[in-house]
């Protein structure tokens, strides 16, 4: 059984546009309401939420994503971390950020949760000190991760919430579009193999807006039960969503170099007021290839020792009719 026992806190910041919600827990985003409208799901009780298994609106870390056989090689050491995913660790191991108490503060007016990973934490090198901001400007939400640690590690974050810009039972009908021509195909382990796939002629090419549901049924895609793949960004722009029932709109901004697009095949969980299902909300999660740290061609999510880096998810909303 889960035990919490520090006191979960809901900080709420809002402007004229924008009311966020997030959960000292997971630094968890619970709500995102655009002009009253919910746009995101959320649970009640994060008790339920960790529960369900599905990270809704977690900060993910120290690494996003799967690390192959739950383990990586740095200066010449195998570090063997966490395996909550089968054989492989998946969003920082089973005792994730996700997990996790931040502490909250409010410098000049912005929500910013700190966390402290010690040296070791689910077998990653180094203690590492994170700090995630959340800023509103008019219609948009910046959401941005910074850290420093005291030994050479690994860091990738993302954060994960999901999204429903309709009222419809499904995502299918809600139109997306990705600024990538490839993507990252994937072995039965759902690890990638290496390859950089164009994503012309496959269910992956969404490089002109399509509903979300129009090749959810392919081949490709049975063995997830719909989209649950990495797609390489060819710019700080990451993607499009729109619901044209709803006028709800979402532009996704980033400087990583991925994102993984997941159309919450295995969905569930209690959220306080009704129970989910599958591909009733989508997540788009910018963040490092999975499996980069074992990927030489990929792009690395080092952080040397006494360095500071940092990276931002910004989440643009509007409505038109």
């Amino acid at each position: 059984m889960m035990e919490f026992k520090q006191t979960q806190r809901i900080h709420i910041i809002g402007n004229e546009f924008l009311t966020v919600a997030v959960s000292n827990l997971g630094a968890s985003i619970q709500s995102i309401r655009l002009g009253g409208r919910e746009l995101c799901l959320g649970f009640l009780s994060q008790e339920e939420r960790i529960k369900s298994g599905t990270y809704c609106g977690a900060v993910i870390g120290r690494v996003a994503n799967r690390v192959a056989k739950g383990k990586f090689i740095m200066n010449g050491r195998v570090y063997s971390l966490s395996q909550n995913d089968g054989e492989n660790t998946l969003h920082g191991g089973s005792d994730g950020f996700d997990r996790r108490y931040f502490a909250a503060t409010y410098p000049n007016g912005i929500l910013t949760m700190t966390l402290t990973s010690e040296d070791g934490d689910q077998g990653f090198p180094g203690e590492l000190k994170l700090r995630v901001e959340y800023i509103l400007d008019q219609t948009s939400l910046t959401v941005r991760f910074s850290a420093e640690s005291d030994a050479d590690t690994v860091w990738g974050p993302t954060i994960h919430p999901y999204f429903r810009l309709g009222d419809e039972d499904t995502i299918n009908e809600t139109y997306l579009k990705i600024d990538a021509d490839t993507y990252t195909p994937m072995d039965e382990r759902q690890i990638p193999t290496g390859e950089v796939r164009s994503v012309i002629g496959t269910p992956f090419d969404f490089r002109s807006e399509k509903q979300i549901g129009k090749e959810i049924d392919a081949a490709e895609l049975r063995r997830t039960n719909g989209y649950d793949h990495n797609f390489v960004l060819r710019s700080g722009h990451a993607a499009t969503a729109f619901n044209e029932r709803s006028g709800i709109k979402i532009d996704v901004y980033t400087d990583m170099p991925g994102l993984h697009f997941y159309s919450g095949n295995f969905l569930g969980g209690f959220t306080g007021t009704r129970t989910l299902r599958p591909h009733e909300g989508f997540a788009l999660e910018p963040q490092f290839f999975p499996n980069a740290v074992n990927i030489p061609a990929f792009k690395q999510p080092y952080l040397r020792a006494g360095e500071s880096k940092s990276y931002f998810i910004r989440y643009e909303f509007g409505v038109s009719r």
